[in-house]
C-alpha cells in the first residue's frame, strides 16, 4: 500500500501561517527560513501541503512594515504595542491577505481571522479583529470605487 496523502485545509494553512508570524515576533525576528524548518521538523509536516501557509507568512513578513503601518493607522484609542501578540499575528496575516492577495475575498479573510481569534486568543479579540478588518474592508471598497472613472 502506498502512502496516503491527506488534504490539508486552507484554514490549517492559515493557522500555521499565523503561528509562523507569531514565532517571528516573539523570537526577536529570527530568520523566516529557520523558523519554517524548525516548525516543519517539530510538527512533522509534509511541507508540500503547506505551500499556502509558507506563501502567506513570507508575504506578510515581506510587507511587515507596510502592514504594521496600516494596522497602527486603524487603531482608535488604542496603542499598537498594547495589542496581544496573537491578535497582532492574526491581524498581520489578515491585512496582508486583504491588501496583497486579490484572489482571496475579503469576507473569507475576515471570517478566517475571527475564527483564529476565537480559537487562539481571548474572548474580546474577535470583536477587535472584526472591527479593525471591517474598517479596512470599507476603506478598500471606497478606494476601489472612487478610483474608477
Amino acid at each position: 500500500m502506498g502512502d496516503v496523502l491527506c488534504v490539508v485545509s486552507r484554514r490549517d494553512n492559515r493557522v500555521l501561517a499565523m503561528q509562523l508570524i507569531y514565532a517571528y515576533e516573539t523570537s526577536g525576528h529570527v530568520s523566516f527560513d529557520s523558523l519554517w524548518m524548525d516548525l516543519v521538523d517539530m510538527l512533522g509536516l509534509a511541507v508540500e501541503q503547506y505551500d499556502f501557509a509558507k506563501s502567506l507568512a513570507c508575504g506578510t513578513l515581506k510587507y511587515l512594515r507596510e502592514v504594521d503601518g496600516q494596522i497602527d493607522g486603524m487603531l482608535i484609542r488604542w496603542n499598537f504595542s498594547r495589542l496581544a501578540k496573537v491578535d497582532l499575528a492574526i491581524l498581520r496575516l489578515a491585512f496582508y491577505e486583504m491588501l496583497y492577495c486579490e484572489n482571496i475575498p475579503h469576507v473569507v479573510t475576515i471570517n478566517e481571522a475571527i475564527e483564529l481569534g476565537k480559537q487562539y486568543s481571548s474572548d474580546d479579540s474577535k470583536r477587535i479583529i472584526n472591527g479593525i478588518l471591517d474598517q479596512l474592508r470599507k476603506e478598500k471598497c471606497v478606494s476601489v470605487t472612487s478610483g474608477k472613472s
